[in-house]
């Protein structure tokens, strides 16, 4: 009787066995050919989620990363070597050192950290990609070795691919450091341009002649109260000095509606280089107040 019961077991985990591999074998197998869904794919908000993650490319933030040691470092009356260094990361025709002058430059300068802090790429089909690059950067006094001080910056750096690897394609440009409250403003494509006549451009420069004197001393209120939408705007206060303006140029799109294109020439309070940067805003008038809608650093080249 014990013996009959004991066989009886042993073929029940027998088969019992050869049930649970056939079934295990099934499942595997629908579950390759995607027959039932899996795990992963249960959950279609976590599953989306992954879809739209990014992938970084380590490719351009590397790229990126190496042209902000260069181009942070420089030595007064050494600008031949910069610009040798800086040679081959720039698209044809630009400015070797940048648009960066060391003539009255009180500090030289070197990179000790540097890390991309975004990658945005832009949606018109260029291929160009804006990065900021954060960098920790060292200045020396060129007068005194000794007298060193520490500067963090935050750089505007616009590349597109170049075969196997990428150029810049924009003169670099420093930005304010990020804020938790940043609003992102979109630039529209510029319309049909119309001159303007004489006085209407020089209360456009007038409007932001004071623009820029707010935005590299005031608050982000005072700068704000230049704004359509009189939103309070991060400066760059204390991070440069403004000049003059340069080659501005004023057109009108719609009634009331103006795009402005110019140069900015700013000194970097830390070192006492200049630095010249194109701008594109976009002005409303209303009865007698200008304000600014849109804002834009840089040229666009989608060649």
């Amino acid at each position: 009787m014990r013996s009959h019961m004991k066989q009886k077991g042993m073929r029940f985990l027998f088969w019992g066995v050869i049930l649970y591999t056939a079934l295990s074998t099934t499942v595997v197998w629908l579950l390759q050919f995607q027959l039932i869904p899996s795990p992963s794919s249960s959950n279609p908000v976590q599953a989306e989620q992954q879809e739209q993650k990014p992938a970084i490319n380590v490719s351009e933030t590397a790229f990126a990363e190496q042209f902000t040691r260069e181009y942070l470092f420089w030595t007064r009356g050494n600008e031949e070597a910069r610009a040798e260094r800086l040679k081959s990361f720039w698209k044809p025709k630009m400015d070797v050192q940048g648009g960066l002058s060391f003539d009255d430059a009180a500090w030289n300068s070197y990179t000790r950290n540097v890390d991309v802090w975004e990658v945005k790429e832009r949606a018109d089909g260029s291929s160009i990609k804006d990065l900021i690059v954060f960098a920790e950067t060292v200045l020396t006094n060129v007068n005194n070795e000794q007298q060193q001080k520490r500067v963090d910056r935050y750089l505007a750096v616009a590349i597109r691919p170049a075969g196997e690897t990428y150029i810049v394609v924009e003169t670099p440009h420093f930005v304010p450091a990020p804020i938790a409250t940043v609003t992102e403003s979109v630039v529209t494509e510029e319309e049909v341009k119309k001159a303007v006549p004489d006085q209407i451009r020089l209360e456009v420069e007038k409007f932001v002649t004071s623009y820029w004197k707010v935005y590299t001393t005031g608050s982000p209120e005072e700068i704000g109260y230049f704004h359509k939408d009189n939103t309070p705007v991060e400066g760059l206060t204390g991070v440069v000095r403004f000049e003059k303006l340069e080659n501005l140029k004023v057109y009108q799109n719609e009634e009331d509606i103006y795009d402005v294109e110019f140069d900015v020439r700013l000194t970097d309070l830390a070192s006492e280089a200049e630095l010249i940067t194109h701008y594109t805003v976009h002005l409303i008038q209303e009865g007698d107040r200008w304000y600014l809608t849109q804002i834009r650093e840089g040229e666009v080249d989608s060649k």
